[in-house]
């Protein structure tokens, strides 16, 4: 009995065992699957958003600004996209032009001057005798008297210019009327003196009654027209607010007024479609415009460009512009390869990044350049030459603090001692980056190359000694190359790292805006990089949302660049450990 009941318990464990083992299993087959779910919903969006920068509906301003500022020479199709584009936005210039300077506009400043100077020349003529009587009285009868006197000879002018106000929005001459308006509250005060002068040769007044009566007559007039023109002003700054929407749109309607803008996203409208439909929502289609609330405090309100021009020509214009979006602008669907290739224009409203990936590729490439020997010298002596001691124990030790300091600490270091103590450039450069970026890698390959070469098993090493070679022949001749394979995994993920880092180039090479450097700028120039040049997009730019793309296209690029070493450190590993088999 005792033998079965053994026989059982162990029948018991085995079950046991292997349900463990499964179990154990699935739960790895589990965070596997989640590991790589949560890496495809942190790179599904990036890569989605990243490809936009290269693949999209292009605009014919794109292909303006290519063919203008790089020199491309465009395709016969994009020629006539660009011609049938220009073709049907001459309406609108049309209708913004007749706006501006309305045909009429002379016939109503005439209009308004013969009002205006009929109820002026009321002072000293139909009316002056009710004015002699007024004068007359004492105050303050007289002050009430001037005052209705005061409205009934404006009256008519007054009316004709609150009509004109009217109507101004709905045929068009608010821009003229606001002109008129203020040139004759600036012609007010003079004439009204002059008709004052004129009444005196009938009546004689005195100072004082002089001053009240031409106060009394010009206040109220003074008032009216500040009080339409102030009306028309806040007209014409929506419609201004409405036009500047249109060129951002669409770029300048003319070739004067293109001449006349210095920044390139003035000189032209919205090169992908994207972008032109954001800007259709909310800088045309709605406005700000000012209003006062209930306290009498200016504030900014949005509102609906369809209800606040209805009825009027601005209003046309807008039917205009959502009627024949697609014909102005004509976007096609292009891949844009230049944004690897091009430089950037405009802080990256334009162009490419290229001067970025170079810059990430100096830094780089300059850091592994100085870490590389530097960290395989330091773990050979460790792994190989080190007796166990106080020194090699505190060097270790030092080795592994390094590896814990933050980033930034570098870069304030690279600033402090390599630019501002040893002078290795006057400021900011390639070669004070990449020995910044060197001294942040150099712990991790240390450590990478050290364990590479602790892994080499003994037996290499006494198969060397045994056939004679001296220890740096067998370090040089067996382990190393035994240890290779493993050193470069190690140099490589560095390097990704370097690649990737921000804080330490802040401080010691990147530069926000710039070209390309040469090689032999590297010495001496700082470079725009991706690492410096995603952060300063995203929380620096002026117009982070319109170079959303920009910014995913450079994460994605950065990205990229780091699982393209990585890959390359998997493919020499393979390829080296083959080799030695072989």
């Amino acid at each position: 009995m005792g033998v079965i009941a053994k026989k059982n318990v162990e029948k018991m464990n085995d079950s046991t065992r292997k349900v463990l083992d499964k179990s154990f299993t699935a739960l790895s087959y589990c965070a596997l699957a989640a590991m790589g779910a949560a890496v495809l919903l942190f790179l599904l969006p990036i890569a989605i958003n990243g490809a936009g920068a290269v693949f999209f509906n292009a605009t014919v301003e794109h292909w303006k600004f290519l063919e203008e500022n790089l020199g491309r020479e465009l395709q016969p199709e994009v020629s006539e996209r660009i011609r049938l584009a220009d073709e049907a936005r001459v309406p609108l210039v049309q209708m913004i032009d007749e706006f501006e300077n309305p045909p009429f506009a002379a016939e109503l400043e005439e209009s308004l001057r013969k009002s205006f100077g009929d109820a002026v020349k009321g002072i000293s003529g139909a009316r002056a005798d009710e004015l002699s009587k007024i004068v007359s009285l004492e105050n303050p009868e007289r002050a009430r008297r001037l005052k209705e006197f005061s409205a009934r000879l404006w009256a008519s002018f007054v009316d004709t210019a609150q009509k004109a106000r009217a109507k101004s929005g709905e045929d068009g001459t608010s821009i003229p009327l606001e002109k008129i308006l203020h040139a004759l509250e600036e012609e007010l005060t003079d004439r009204v003196k002059a008709e004052i002068s004129n009444f005196e040769k009938r009546a004689k007044l005195k100072f004082s009654v002089r001053q009240q009566v031409r106060r009394a007559l010009c206040a109220p007039a003074s008032k009216e027209l500040l009080s339409e023109a102030e009306k028309l002003h806040a007209q014409n700054a929506a419609y201004q607010e409405f036009k500047s929407g249109v060129e951002e749109l669409l770029g300048p309607l003319s070739a004067e007024r293109k001449e006349e803008l210095k920044l390139l996203r003035q000189r032209y409208g919205q090169p992908r479609l994207d972008l032109a439909e954001n800007v259709m929502d909310k800088s045309v289609r709605t406005i700000s415009v000012r209003e006062r609330d209930s306290a009498g405090t200016e504030i900014l309100k949005r509102v609906s460009s369809a209800e606040f021009f209805k009825g009027t020509k601005v209003g046309e214009m807008l039917r205009y512009i959502e009627g024949n979006f697609t014909a102005m602008l004509r976007p096609e669907f292009t891949a844009y390869w230049g944004f690897f290739f091009d430089d950037p224009y405009d802080s990256n409203i334009f162009g490419g990044i290229w001067p970025m990936i170079l810059g990430t590729f100096y830094l780089t490439a300059g850091s592994m350049i100085i870490a590389a020997p530097l960290g395989i010298c330091a773990a050979i002596y460790f792994s190989e030459y080190a007796k166990p001691c106080r020194l090699v124990s505190i060097l270790q030790m030092c080795v592994g603090t390094l590896a814990g300091v933050p980033s930034i600490v570098f870069g304030l270091f690279g600033l402090a001692f390599l630019i501002n103590t040893l002078k290795v450039s006057d400021s900011k450069s390639v070669l004070a980056g990449a020995i910044t970026l060197a001294l942040l890698v150099l712990p991790t390959i240390i450590r990478s190359c050290e364990e590479a070469l602790k892994a080499v098993p003994r037996s290499y090493r006494e198969a060397a000694f045994g056939l004679g070679a001296g220890k740096w022949k067998a370090i040089r001749s067996v382990i190393l190359p035994a240890a290779l394979p493993s050193m470069l995994t190690g140099i490589i993920i560095s390097m990704g790292r370097a690649a990737g880092e921000t804080a330490p180039i802040i401080f010691t090479a990147a530069t926000s805006a710039g070209a390309a450097l040469a090689l032999g700028d590297v010495f001496t120039q700082p470079t725009p990089a991706l690492p410096w040049n995603i952060y300063n997009l995203c929380s620096e730019h002026e117009m982070a949302e319109r170079v959303a793309h920009v910014q995913y296209g450079m994460v994605l690029t950065l990205i990229a660049i780091v699982l393209a070493l990585n890959f390359a450190a998997i493919l020499i590993r393979a390829k080296l450990q083959r080799k030695m088999k072989a």
